[in-house]
């Protein structure tokens, strides 16, 4: 009998960053891998403890504007660690404060300044928290597949809940996750929603992201394995008739 494969996934600063029940990313991620007996070692990052950096896949969420300033004294300690696993190609999935956070810069409605970690070539600017601004409601999005494998998504659109009042506007050394068909994306005047930079995935969407979209929660474990074991071609099919029913009806009902 072949020996379970294994991957190790590290949630960071969940007591913080865990806005609109971003933990049923790990949730799915672990029910997943366990369907096709590949084992989940989960290790929660906290702050002030050292950088786990043997992962195979990182997690950090979404917070308020205070967590996110109590989380970046603490993040830039570890830039460098994080900086050279990205670079060599380990999987992170960075929603909503995790996806500013890895930009550039963060500059929230007060006019405060969070420099990010500078990973990905993004900047974020919270106009004066004006309702106007604010992007929130479900949202449609077509994955872009230059940036993503498309032999490996059983569904061509990512499906979610954005509300962050952040606007984020991509630079030339990162691509966007996916084309916005119904909703607002990273800002209210362009048409792009998240950002993909190697193996690192960044997006606004909560749901969570992973449970309405089994497809790409498949794609990161296919990534993570694929880097691990080298020799890993494909994920075993499992039934998802449910889910994906799920996603199918929220796109009918909001093209």
């Amino acid at each position: 009998m072949a020996r379970a494969k294994k991957i190790k996934l590290i949630h960071m600063y969940p007591d913080l960053l865990n806005l609109y029940g971003d933990i049923g990313n790990i949730i799915t991620l672990e029910k997943r891998c366990s369907w096709r007996n590949i084992h989940l070692e989960v290790n929660r990052m906290k702050l002030g403890k050292s950088f786990p950096n043997k992962g195979d896949i990182y997690f950090i969420g979404g917070g308020q504007d205070e967590d996110e300033y109590e989380v970046y004294e603490d993040l830039v300690k570890h830039r460098y660690q994080i900086k050279r696993l990205v670079d060599k190609g380990v999987v992170f999935l960075c929603v909503c404060a995790g996806f500013q956070l890895f930009g550039k810069y963060f500059i929230d409605g007060r006019g405060r300044k969070i420099e990010g970690l500078g990973i990905l070539d993004v900047v974020t600017k919270a106009p004066n928290n004006s309702v106007r601004d604010r992007c929130i409601g479900n949202i449609i999005v077509n994955i872009n597949k230059a940036k993503i494998n498309k032999k490996k998504l059983e569904r061509n659109t990512l499906v979610g809940f954005e509300n962050h009042i952040g606007q984020t506007y991509l630079g030339k050394k990162v691509k966007h996750l996916g084309k916005v068909i119904s909703g607002k994306g990273n800002n209210s005047e362009d048409i792009f929603e998240g950002a993909v930079y190697k193996n690192l995935f960044a997006s606004y969407l909560h749901g969570p992201i992973l449970s309405k979209n089994p497809h790409f929660a498949d794609y990161l474990i296919w990534l993570a394995l694929k880097r691990k074991y080298k020799h890993i071609r494909k994920l075993a099919k499992l039934d998802s008739k449910e889910e994906f029913e799920a996603h199918d009806f929220v796109v009918e009902n909001l093209k």
